[in-house]
C-alpha cells in the first residue's frame, strides 16, 4: 500500500501484501496494521530527513532539510534561522 506523507491513500500492489476479500461485498481489503511501523521506519532511514516549517513573515507551510540552520521560504523569500530541537 502506498500513502503520502500525510497518510492519504495513493495506490497499492496486490503482490506486496496478502489480499483479503470483504465477506459482504467481495471487494479487496488490505490489512493496515503494519502501515504506521513501516512509515516510521521509512522516515528513520531517509538520507536527509525533512522538517516542516511555517514562515514567520507570510505563514506559508513548507518542508526543508532538517540539517539546515538557515531556511528560505519558497513563497516570499524570507530567510530565517532555525534552532535545533533536542
Amino acid at each position: 500500500m502506498f500513502v503520502d506523507s500525510l497518510g492519504r491513500y495513493l495506490d497499492y500492489k496486490v503482490l506486496d501484501a496478502p489480499l483479503y476479500r470483504c465477506t459482504e461485498c467481495g471487494s479487496p481489503a488490505i490489512d493496515l496494521g503494519e502501515v504506521a511501523d513501516t512509515m516510521m521506519s521509512d522516515r528513520a532511514t531517509q538520507p536527509n530527513p525533512v522538517r516542516e516549517y511555517a514562515c514567520p513573515s507570510c505563514e506559508e507551510l513548507f518542508s526543508a532539510p532538517k540539517d539546515q540552520n538557515l531556511v528560505v521560504c519558497p513563497a516570499c523569500g524570507q530567510t530565517f534561522p532555525v534552532a535545533e530541537v533536542p
